[in-house]
């Protein structure tokens, strides 16, 4: 009988001290979890507060050109790549195939 209460006493100490370590390791990562959840919000804010500027930078590249655009100031340009002039003095274009087979 003693030695069943010995063995009850180390068991139920032992449970004990599991527990105290279970609940500790518990506190441990929801103390982890907070920091990440609060490491997440700054990113994000950091994130949105860039965006915001970059929107902010956009919004005002734009509203020069649209300014400049509107000002006159800006004149066409002949020789723009888009309107599919030659400078002056290039060679003609190559004739095109009589035909493609």
């Amino acid at each position: 009988m003693q030695q069943l209460t010995e063995k009850y006493d180390n068991l139920q100490a032992e449970y004990a001290q599991l527990k105290t370590s279970h609940a500790q390791q518990i506190a441990e990562q929801r103390a982890e979890s907070e920091q990440l959840k609060a490491f997440q919000a700054q990113q994000k804010a950091e994130y949105e507060a860039a965006h915001e500027q970059q929107k902010a930078a956009y919004e005002q590249l734009h509203e020069m050109i649209m300014k400049l655009s509107n000002s006159g100031t800006c004149a066409p340009n002949l020789f723009w790549p888009y309107n599919h002039q030659p400078p002056p003095g290039s060679p003609p274009p190559p004739p095109a195939p009589s035909s493609l087979y």
